[in-house]
């Protein structure tokens, strides 16, 4: 990977087309200051916001607690200088605690009868304020790309790669 700082616009297209070639991820939440990650699928909607679509668990109680979470989204772990992966760091909101959000999620999912025949579906929406995109596959460069309120924040990997 070419770890040249790209402009908000370009990292935005890097991000949003990782996340479109996948579907799976580990939601990281925490409650009573215990942390947990659960596995997901979710969608890209409108700016870049994440939903989720749930049939419940802990994960909800977690959010309503602590709304502060993180979804990793990753290729398979060849190795630590491996890998293709994006972290988003965002504020969560559940169609438990706002209903509004099940519309929202409906109205930009791709699969309508998901939405209207699933009885007991809930809805996590995660809006992003910080995505970290890391592209090591290849060259092991672990320089992280990181978007944040649509400024591109370059942390650069310290350590030498032996190829």
């Amino acid at each position: 990977m070419n770890n040249k700082k790209v402009s908000a616009e370009e990292l935005k297209i890097m991000i949003a087309e990782f996340l479109k070639e996948h579907k799976e991820g580990s939601l990281a939440t925490c409650m009573n200051n215990i942390p947990r990650s659960s596995p997901v699928q979710y969608f890209v909607g409108d700016n870049m916001n994440i939903f989720i679509l749930s049939a419940g668990g802990e994960k909800f109680n977690a959010i309503a607690e602590n709304p502060n979470v993180c979804l990793l989204v990753n290729t398979d772990y060849i190795n630590y200088r491996q890998i293709r992966g994006v972290q988003i760091f965002g504020t969560a909101v559940t169609s438990l605690m706002d209903n509004g959000i099940f519309g929202e999620a409906k109205d930009q999912y791709s699969d309508s009868y998901v939405m209207e025949k699933e009885k007991d579906i809930k809805v996590i929406k995660i809006v992003p304020e910080e995505i970290v995109y890391l592209d090591s596959l290849g060259d092991g460069d672990r320089t992280k790309q990181i978007l944040r309120y649509n400024n591109v924040i370059i942390k650069e990997d310290r350590e030498p790669i032996y190829l």
